[in-house]
Formats: structure tokens, sequence, C-alpha cells
């Protein structure tokens, strides 16, 4: 288990509640922090990664192929990729039904500020793998989870596995391939000899980029 230095950010959790500069009050505003700082201790965010070789988008040594568009142009030109999972563990969960049961504003103050933490938590992982590849001479591009795009939700099952998900993080799936604890995260990060610009995650490759709230608003959320 990592430290407890991760913290949820707190513009990015208002972002997360639909704040867009309306005017907050004191009490509304002390909610959010509170929910924030709870989050922070009842959490123990955690992560793994592993490196693999590449044949296209098979990865080399396993028996899984990253199948659709999507992931083949993340993917494009990339001598390896790594595989990751990140999770804030099960009391996580355990506290948000507590609050749901109690408080629905509180639990929705809880769930964002539980996104923005598990987020920290990712990029984290992301800069470490990042750190570990530049001595290779390596470049990461973004984050691409099953689900976006056209990369199969199913994906889930053969990464968890390559990575001893359950074993190391405790994450489990149920039978529509939806991670317990909740927040928990998967991607795939393209590694290459070149340093990739451009976007690689998000709206372009998103498959609810035609019903998002946050793109009617001239956002992203991520």
């Amino acid at each position: 288990m990592l430290g407890t230095d991760f913290e949820p950010d707190l513009s990015e959790t208002l972002r997360y509640l639909g704040y867009r500069g309306q005017e907050l009050s004191d009490e509304m505003l002390g909610r959010i922090k509170a929910m924030s700082e709870l989050c922070q201790r009842v959490s123990h965010p955690d992560y793994t990664y592993g490196v693999f070789e590449l044949d296209g988008t098979r990865l080399v040594g396993t028996d899984l192929t990253l199948e659709g568009e999507s992931i083949k142009r993340h993917l494009d030109g990339a001598e390896k990729c790594v595989l990751m999972a990140a999770t804030l563990g099960h009391a996580c969960d355990r506290e948000a039904l507590r609050l749901e049961a109690r408080s629905l504003a509180d639990a929705v103050a809880f769930n964002a500020a539980s996104v923005s933490l598990i987020e920290a938590v990712s990029d984290r992982c992301q800069r470490e793998i990042g750190a570990r590849v530049k001595g290779e001479g390596l470049h990461v591009n973004g984050r691409f989870s099953p689900g976006y795009g056209d990369l199969p939700l199913s994906t889930q099952a053969p990464l968890l596995r390559l990575l001893r998900a359950e074993d190391r993080l405790g994450i489990t799936l149920t039978d529509g391939y939806l991670m317990l604890p909740r927040k928990s995260v998967t991607a795939v990060i393209g590694l290459f000899r070149t340093e990739k610009t451009g976007e690689t995650r998000g709206c372009a490759v998103c498959g609810m980029r035609e019903f998002c709230e946050y793109r009617k608003g001239g956002e992203r959320c991520g």
C-alpha cells in the first residue's frame, strides 16, 4: 500500500460536482472539504503495473490481444506497452455506502472527492512509469482504459489477471466487468522511442462523447 500523501484536489472535486463558477455557501464548501478529508482518511491508495513487449496489439508472451481500432491508433508505433491498475481500496466503498444511507449530499461530495483522488493516484503511477522508462530512451503516451472507444470492457478480465490485481490490490470483477472496489482504474499506456503529441485520451476516443454533459458545456472530464 502507498503512503497517505495523496489528497483529493479541491478544484477537480468541484468540477466533478458540476461547479462552473456558481457562488458556494460557506456551509456547502465546508461540507465538500469535510468529505474530501474523509475520503483521504478512509482510502488506501495503491497501484501496480507491468511492461510488455508488443507485436502489433498483441502482448508478447501472453494470450492478450487488445481489440479495436481505437487502441490500435493509441499504440501505433509503440515498442512496448504498460498495463496498470490503481485503486482506493474497499474501505472507500464501504464509507460511500454508509454515506448514501445517511446523506445524499454528503455521498455525492464524497464520490466527487473519490474520483479526484483515484485520478491523482493514477497520475502518480503514470509519472512513475515515465520516470522508469526514461532511462531506456522511451516515452509514455496517455492512459487508455477498457471501455474507451471500441476497446471492449471485457478486456478488464485478462488485464487484471496479468497484473495479479486481485492478489496485489484486491480488485475483482462483477459479471458485467465492473471493478470492485468501485474507485479503481485500469489502463494501457504505450511506450515510444519518440515523444508522442496530440490527443491520446479523452473525447476523441470516448464512446460517451455524444452524450457527455461536460462536452455539452464546452469542457472535458479528463
